[in-house]
């Protein structure tokens, strides 16, 4: 929840009920408007994908563009919305995100959950504020369950698209001698170093505005990128370009429609899929660079 600036005192919140294979386009169009992050709720036959957008000079203008830009995706019906107070918003939202518990090592708990950890568990304090990435989206859990079983003590890693900084913050607490965390938008960026100074990690996570051209050539061990498959299959070189010779790429954040897509576009930087996870319609895919 954004502590950052004044709060407004109404927020309009958006909720649209789609198939599953329309989930990853409409919950990116939203991302680009509301505040907060996405949240996605359902199973099998449908899910609910929400967002928020606040009572400000830039509602219009934001309910105009998001209207705009799902029309080819859902029925005009499909699109459902409802006003919330300040104190209701609050509410809802911290209601999303239970501690989660990745695995039997590594735990998410937000800032506004108490959690005392056990012997041996890595726990990552988070408040997502305005920025992508809570752990709950299949995407996320993907990414953390991999880089769990692929990261080594002592490996430089990048994380492209941090948003919150959950995979950077991730990645420090599983034994990363480093990592650089980049990511085009600057609120994410400024959530993002706020969850590191959070969790004590300013010696090991760097957090930067901005791409790839941030990232030093043959620098990594690790990579990771949880964005979409247009953005993948754009950036698929210089990723390839950014990892030492057997390095690891995590890339996620796409469909199952896209998978041989990213696929072929990573085998086409010289890089080689050893394995494509699956989640629901969700994919991931782990690279290394040979």
């Amino acid at each position: 929840m954004p502590s950052r600036k004044q709060s407004p005192a109404r927020w309009l919140e958006l909720s649209v009920e789609v198939a599953p294979d329309a989930e990853e386009a409409v919950a990116d169009v939203l991302h680009r408007h509301v505040h907060a992050g996405v949240s996605i709720e359902g199973g099998k036959t449908s899910v609910v994908v929400k967002g928020y957008l606040p009572a400000d000079g830039d509602l219009a203008r934001r309910r105009r563009a998001l209207r705009r830009q799902l029309a080819p995706l859902i029925s005009s019906s499909a699109l459902r919305t409802r006003w919330l107070s300040e104190e209701d918003w609050a509410h809802v939202w911290k209601k999303f995100f239970p501690v989660l518990r990745v695995s039997p090592r590594l735990v998410v708990c937000p800032t506004w959950r108490s959690y005392r950890p056990r012997r041996g568990e890595a726990v990552i304090r988070l408040d997502p504020g305005m920025a992508f990435g809570t752990g709950q989206h299949p995407t996320t859990l993907m990414c953390l369950r991999a880089l769990e079983e692929l990261l080594r003590p002592g490996m430089d890693v990048l994380d492209l698209g941090t948003g919150s900084g959950i995979l950077a913050l991730a990645a420090a607490r599983l034994g990363a001698t480093s990592v650089l965390a980049l990511d085009i938008d600057p609120q994410a960026a400024v959530v993002a170093r706020e969850n590191v100074c959070l969790n004590h990690l300013e010696a090991v996570v760097r957090v930067e505005e901005g791409g790839l051209d941030e990232a030093p050539s043959a620098a990594f061990d690790l990579a990771m990128a949880n964005i979409s498959a247009a953005v993948i299959v754009e950036v698929a070189a210089a990723l390839a370009a950014v990892l030492r010779p057997a390095g690891v790429l995590i890339v996620a954040g796409f469909s199952a429609e896209s998978a041989d897509r990213v696929s072929s576009a990573l085998t086409g930087t010289g890089l080689a899929v050893e394995r494509a996870l699956a989640d629901g319609d969700w994919r991931t895919h782990v690279a290394r660079k040979v």
